[in-house]
């Protein structure tokens, strides 16, 4: 029985994104690259700004640094690890962010019933599972209409990965897309989150820095497995151009052949074939 791709909203990470929400992060993101954030973020960002001095906003902030921290920050929210330093259980209470949740329920739940939809497109728990071996943990997606608004995180429980991804950024001044307006689009960002976490867990030191343009590929070829060649392919040049991989064609090209032959039991899994990866 293959892996499937649950969905659900979790108001444990929101807090982690009203963490971020309350601090400097949302200007951060703009230094970035200027975008449109969700209208749940930018209200999150004032309704929660009052409370910025308080220190688990602070905490989290430095948590996060320039996003290398992300991961970290989303597990101790997924998992209750919360450290001293990141008292968020009292800023959840101080900042009364269950209002906050009721007021915009409508958002949440539309944005669940989105995301559902366009995972039932295509089986990327299937792919998985033929790429790295069947998973012993749930596949989560967790639609996150804070912040980050320019990243996935991807963090995980002892019975769950998951991944948090905010809407498709839109164009200009509009706000982003509805993950159904952009399927290819949130499934392509969905696939690669889930294989970078998977490599980053199961590969060597050596293979490390290679997380990228492994993850890149393995979203590519699942595109052109469920959008069509030409969607993968256009995929491929634009994260290409856009992070400078010279080399990402010709890590498609030899991952390709290598799924190939997990799929016809040639390897057991990750652990079977990495030293015949090529980047």
């Amino acid at each position: 029985m293959s892996s499937t791709i649950q969905v659900r909203n979790d108001e444990r990470l929101r807090l982690a994104g009203a963490l971020l929400a309350a601090g400097e992060w949302p200007e951060y993101e703009q230094t970035v690259k200027a975008y449109k954030a969700h209208r749940v973020a930018d209200a999150a960002h004032k309704y929660f700004a009052p409370h910025r001095e308080h220190p688990a906003v602070a905490g989290a902030q430095a948590l996060a640094g320039k996003g290398e921290g992300l991961g970290t920050l989303y597990g101790h929210a997924l998992n209750a690890t919360w450290p001293a330093s990141i008292p968020a259980e009292d800023f959840q209470s101080a900042a009364k962010a269950a209002d906050f949740w009721a007021e915009t329920q409508a958002e949440w739940q539309a944005a669940e019933t989105e995301a559902k939809e366009v995972v039932t497109r295509a089986d990327l728990g299937q792919f998985l599972d033929d790429l790295f071996g069947l998973q012993t943990r749930q596949l989560i997606f967790v639609p996150n209409l804070l912040f980050p608004g320019r990243q996935s995180v991807a963090t995980s429980s002892p019975g769950e990965v998951v991944v948090a991804l905010h809407p498709p950024i839109a164009w200009g001044t509009s706000h982003p897309w509805k993950y159904n307006e952009r399927p290819d689009e949130v499934m392509a960002k969905l696939s690669e989150a889930f294989a970078r976490f998977l490599f980053e867990e199961a590969a060597s030191a050596a293979l490390q820095p290679h997380a990228e343009a492994f993850a890149l590929a393995a979203a590519t070829l699942f595109l052109r497995q469920s959008e069509g060649e030409a969607a993968g392919d256009q995929f491929m040049v634009m994260e290409k151009k856009t992070r400078g991989l010279k080399n990402l064609p010709a890590v498609v090209v030899a991952l390709a052949p290598i799924l190939a032959d997990r799929r016809a039991g040639k390897y057991a899994g990750f652990a079977d074939y990495a030293d015949h990866l090529q980047f």
